[in-house]
């Protein structure tokens, strides 16, 4: 007989496992046992470990070694419930409620248990796939609007970053059901990479706040976002199940699919879904364009602005669609193993702030748009003195492009094409001592390979450039983490530590004739988190933490070459050897910090915050308060250089000297620009200190079993030390609120809900001249607009016929008494408060059926998220249906 027809029994048959039964006891809430309900079973992986369906006595035996597990019930005519319980030692019961009263479970808090979120020492917010499916989702991040301590920035409508504590882009660490989905080229800004991820694939999200660098490694300064990919519906016997969704929206005459099916049989579970959807030009709050090109040059009122270009925001739409698969299959003597892949391509997605949303480009667009990630996982339980042994490959495809023209038809259209293909490797092992004690420790290498092309066609011709980051660049990461928590009666202790290396190589070979040098560099860094969490009454508890982040220079700092949010950006390596200065700050009118450009380092973050709780039968109350310092953070400066000494090129691009402002010429420093762009050239370099601190707050009141109120509410300050003035992008006070009526049975529900978010007036120079925010211009761009390509449409015999106005008439309206054509005045010195209100709800039509609807923005007012390169939606009418098999 061949080995094939051996393991095949193994790998198609569920045996039971062998250990203790560790029964589980579900009730309603007058004690009654509860038949039939479903009883998933994770570990502190995330792992599904065990599954149950309820006998007539209300029993489920869960025959698991001793530890804390993540328990989710779900049980017709019930709140579908989580609970973080202790299995191993006799019998657990659970109530469930009838109403919409749920405890979240969170395993990214603290690495190597589980967790609820409201005993974490860490803030935590849970979306899971019921709160998912009950609102309009264009992105995934957009699932954490209303979160505490998080801002969901949109540069584009088919983009999303979301902003933990003040920090973005690579500041913070993604996770896809524990394997890092990170990789070298993730940008310091807002980024869209988190909107690669399909919401249809999703199980739930969990977002923790503050570094989490022992626990995850480089980029984890503001923390970390773990996505959970969705799983077959959990059964008993051999079953099938599947469900079909499709839902619409008004705002963005948007429409979507969604299609599932599940399988599970003795010993293996399959799950297999495809999704799409296709969102149209938006429509804002009130039909304006609060940054729109022609308001921000041309100074044209919203209605008339409205008249030449509709009631739309043109080119915002975008479609996306995915396909999602997940085998698990158990095997004898406790072994388990997961298959999962995830693909999606969003397309269409345009650069709206480069366009006619403030800059009046002719082309931004990001194409292709594309991911491929797959991992395996093996796991198993009991191995010797160990609980669970666990092992993942991973491979995380990343395909990230873009075109670009400037304002000109004769301007060339430069294409970037960047793959980045992640190979991970991990081995994790959980065991304790003691039964109040548990440990995890493990190893993580993630390879990363680039291949990156830029084009540039003009006149006809097509050259090849050098590229954003240089081609056949490999970057590896190493970590060797550990992570150890002790619950001591009312005490709960935890504390870890990581050491990390990361290696960063180019290849001149890989490039040649584009001006890359091989070259190699190391960073290393030893890291660590510790917290504590005591119950001191009954309905108080107290939360401390003390954590170390540090960030690693990516390729993106090390290597980024081309167009920015600020300009035209090198190396900073590039800008040693020509001697640069470093500027006082991003801007165009920057002086000399007196410091020449130097090699970038890494990046570390100390953050300190103390919490407590109030908790009682129906009600929940916590505040957070942190303190975090940044030192040699990595920032985006201008270059400067000695009158005299003005380089003819950098980074073999020609460049020619800007006109100095008057305290520049009294430093005897000048700016440099590249013909792509007007604006000085910068680079990203290690400069001074940075402190965020301020607090979150949220609470929850269960009035009854069917009515809910929540609110929450978060405020950030942020400064640069060094020298001291406001921090870029740094978010608003803000706040949240809803109440929710949900009764028991299958009858309607309802929500309403008010999204706050206060005036920030504190803006950096970086935000007064980012078009996003205050949107500065100066003549020579009214100017440049006037000639360019866009406006052409509304220009005859040099008069811009809306107005009647000829460009001399249009800079002295726009910008009067203005010294020199290439000073920048800000559109905006803030971005101003807002308020959003919103209804949402569901209608169960029947068992298989249900009907999910949501109106946002109520009033319809136009306003934007800070730091957004869009308007948020107006009036939104939503609704989805889905069908249950």
């Amino acid at each position: 007989m061949t080995l094939a027809p051996r393991l095949l029994p193994y790998l198609l048959l569920l045996l039971p496992l062998a250990g203790r039964a560790a029964d589980l006891l579900v009730t309603d809430g007058s004690g009654l046992p509860v038949p039939s309900a479903v009883v998933v079973v994770r570990n502190a992986q995330q792992s599904r470990v065990a599954e149950a369906v309820t006998d007539e006595r209300g029993e489920a035996p869960l025959p698991l070694p001793p530890g804390a597990y993540a328990v989710e019930i779900r049980a017709t005519g019930f709140a579908a419930t989580e609970r973080r319980v202790r299995l191993g030692s006799g019998r657990v019961a659970v109530a469930l409620a009838p109403g919409e009263l749920r405890s979240q479970i969170t395993v990214t808090a603290s690495r190597g248990t589980v967790e609820d979120t409201r005993e974490s020492a860490r803030i935590a917010s849970v979306i899971s796939r019921d709160a998912l499916a009950e609102r309009p989702l264009p992105t995934t991040g957009a699932a954490l609007e209303s979160s505490p301590g998080i801002l969901v920035q949109q540069t584009a409508y088919g983009q999303v970053s979301p902003f933990l504590r003040g920090l973005t882009g690579y500041h913070v660490v993604n996770l896809l059901d524990g394997v890092r989905f990170n990789n070298a080229t993730f940008r310091s800004g807002p980024n869209q990479y988190l909107a690669f991820v399909d919401p249809a694939q999703i199980d739930r999200i969990e977002a923790v706040l503050g570094p989490a660098g022992s626990l995850y490694g480089s980029d984890s300064l503001g923390g970390a976002i773990h996505v959970l990919s969705a799983s077959p519906s959990p059964g008993s016997g051999r079953v099938v199940h599947g469900d079909v969704a499709l839902s619409g929206s008004s705002a963005d005459l948007s429409g979507g699919a969604v299609a599932r099916l599940s399988a599970a049989g003795r010993g293996v579970a399959w799950l297999g879904g495809i999704s799409a959807r296709r969102h149209n030009d938006l429509r804002a709050g009130g039909s304006n364009d609060s940054h729109n090109v022609l308001q921000r040059l041309f100074g044209l009122s919203s209605a008339e602005t409205r008249n030449l270009l509709g009631a739309r925001l043109q080119d915002t739409g975008f479609g996306q669609h995915g396909v999602h698969s997940k085998l698990l299959l158990s095997l004898p003597r406790r072994q388990n193993v997961t298959l999962w892949y995830q693909g999606s391509r969003t397309e269409d997605v345009r650069g709206y702030k480069d366009l006619l949303g403030g800059l009046g480009r002719l082309a931004s667009a990001f194409d292709p748009q594309r991911l491929h990630f797959f991992y395996g996982r093996y796991e198993k339980l009991r191995a010797g003195p160990l609980d669970s042994l666990t092992g993942t490959f991973s491979v995380n495809s990343q395909r990230d492009g873009s075109v670009r023209q400037g304002l000109r038809l004769s301007d060339a259209v430069i294409r970037d094409d960047i793959g980045v293909d992640v190979f991970g490797y991990a081995a994790q092992a959980a065991t304790h001592i003691g039964r109040r004690n548990a440990m995890v420790f493990g190893s993580e290498i993630y390879d990363e390979r680039v291949d990156a092309v830029r084009l540039s066609r003009s006149n006809g011709q097509t050259e090849a450039q050098r590229a954003l980051y240089p081609d056949g660049s490999r970057y590896t990461t190493y970590g060797l983490y550990a992570q150890d928590t002790w619950e001591l009666g009312r005490l709960r202790i935890s504390g870890g530590g990581r050491f990390t290396s990361v290696a960063a190589r180019t290849f001149a070979a890989s490039n040649p004739g584009l001006g890359v040098a091989d070259s190699s560099q190391t960073f290393r860094d030893l890291t660590f988190d510790t917290s504590v969490a005591w119950q001191a009454a009954t309905a108080i508890g107290l939360f401390g933490n003390v954590s170390r982040g540090f960030r690693a220079p990516n390729l993106n700092d090390l290597g980024a070459l081309g167009l920015n949010d600020l300009g035209y950006e090198i190396p900073v390596s590039e800008a040693i050897p020509a001697g640069a200065l470093l500027g006082t700050s991003s801007g165009e009118g920057a002086l000399s910090a007196g410091r020449s450009a130097a090699a970038l380092g890494p990046e570390r973050l100390f953050n300190y915050e103390a919490g407590i709780k109030v908790r009682g039968r129906r009600t929940y109350a916590r505040v957070q308060l942190f303190d975090a310092e940044m030192l040699s953070p990595i920032v985006r400066r201008t270059l400067l250089f000695s009158e005299g000494a003005v380089p003819g090129s950098l980074a073999g691009l020609p460049v020619t000297a800007l006109p100095q402002s008057a305290a520049q010429r009294a430093q005897g420093v000048l700016t440099v620009a590249t013909a792509l762009d007007p604006r000085a050239v910068k680079a990203f370099v290690n400069d001074g200190r940075a402190r965020y601190y301020g607090l979150e707050a949220l609470a929850e009141w269960s009035v009854s079993s069917r009515w809910r109120v929540e609110a929450n509410y978060s405020f950030l300050a942020g400064r640069e030390l060094n020298p001291n003035r406001y921090i870029r992008r740094l978010p608003p006070q803000q706040g949240y609120a809803a109440v929710r009526y949900m009764p028991s049975g299958r009858r309607p529900w309802i929500e309403a809900s008010m999204s706050v978010a206060g005036a920030q007036e504190r803006l950096s120079g970086g935000d007064l001249d980012d078009e996003r925010i205050g949107a500065s211009r100066s003549r020579r761009d009214i100017a440049d607009f006037f000639n360019g390509a866009v406006a052409a449409r509304w220009i005859a015999n040099g008069i811009f016929t809306p107005t009647g106005e000829t460009l001399a008439a249009i800079q002295k309206r726009v910008l009067p008494a203005i010294a020199g054509d290439a000073v920048r005045v800000p559109l905006y010195t803030s971005t101003p408060a807002w308020y959003a209100l919103g209804l949402r709800g569901g209608v169960p039509l029947d068992e298989r059926l249900n009907l999910s609807w949501a109106v946002a923005n109520l009033l319809d007012r136009n306003y934007r998220v800070h730091g957004s390169g869009i308007d948020a939606p107006g009036l939104n009418a939503w609704v989805a249906v889905r069908y249950c098999f």
